[in-house]
């Protein structure tokens, strides 16, 4: 971004546009049409510093958990550039869309995994509105199922309820690291992608950012 034996949780400015002639000087293009001004110009390079060849859709620094056997299911933390950086906590299935949480749903989880285990367990009914259109319940069959916002449904067993609800601590924990050292990570990356060489981290960021692993 351990060997597993059964489950081990983790897996310069815009340059200006122009052609150089035999003589050495440098002209703009001329055409027949308004000139396109220089913030038009892949302005979303120029605006935030970020190289064209960069999707800011990816996320950086993402750690994986999973949470079955087969791989399947899974919880992550990782940085979100479109999202102005923010850590998010993600689950996702193989064949379904990911959920992605806020650092406050992400919290208030952990508060109902525990009752949500209890009430699987026992078949009973369980079901709680967390934050801001996120929601979890228990279904039939001892399994609960996650939403947000009435949109993506991913379903848990039990077993990878109970799971989930022992490794929350540690998915956590990671969401509260990577929110404290989000402006690092944020000023570092738009360093790194005007360099083609490593650029060691200043002083002052975060020590447990992996920035080597940033960099690459």
């Amino acid at each position: 971004m351990s060997t597993r034996k059964r489950r081990v949780p983790y897996e310069e400015e815009g340059t200006r546009v122009g052609f150089t002639f035999p003589d050495g000087e440098t002209h703009r293009p001329k055409h027949n049409f308004p000139e396109t001004s220089e913030i038009d110009i892949c302005s979303y390079s120029i605006d935030e510093g970020i190289s064209p060849a960069f999707d800011p859709n990816r996320a950086l620094l993402r750690r994986v958990f999973f949470l079955d056997e087969n791989r399947t299911r899974y919880v992550s933390v990782a940085f979100c550039p479109s999202m102005g950086y923010m850590p998010k906590v993600e689950f996702g299935e193989s064949k379904i869309g990911p959920i992605r949480l806020s650092v406050q749903q992400g919290m208030a989880l952990v508060e109902h995994l525990p009752r949500l285990c209890v009430a699987s367990c026992n078949n009973a009914r369980y079901t709680s509105g967390i934050h801001e259109g996120f929601g979890i319940s228990t279904t039939t069959c001892r399994t609960a199922r996650m939403h947000l916002s009435q949109g993506t449904r991913i379903t848990f067993k039990l077993p990878d309820l109970r799971y989930l609800n022992t490794i929350m601590p540690i998915v956590t924990d990671k969401l509260a690291k990577y929110t404290i050292a989000m402006t690092d990570v944020m000023t570092y990356t738009m360093s790194a992608m005007a360099s083609t060489e490593y650029i060691e981290p200043l002083p002052t960021y975060r020590k447990d950012i992996l920035y080597p692993q940033l960099f690459e």
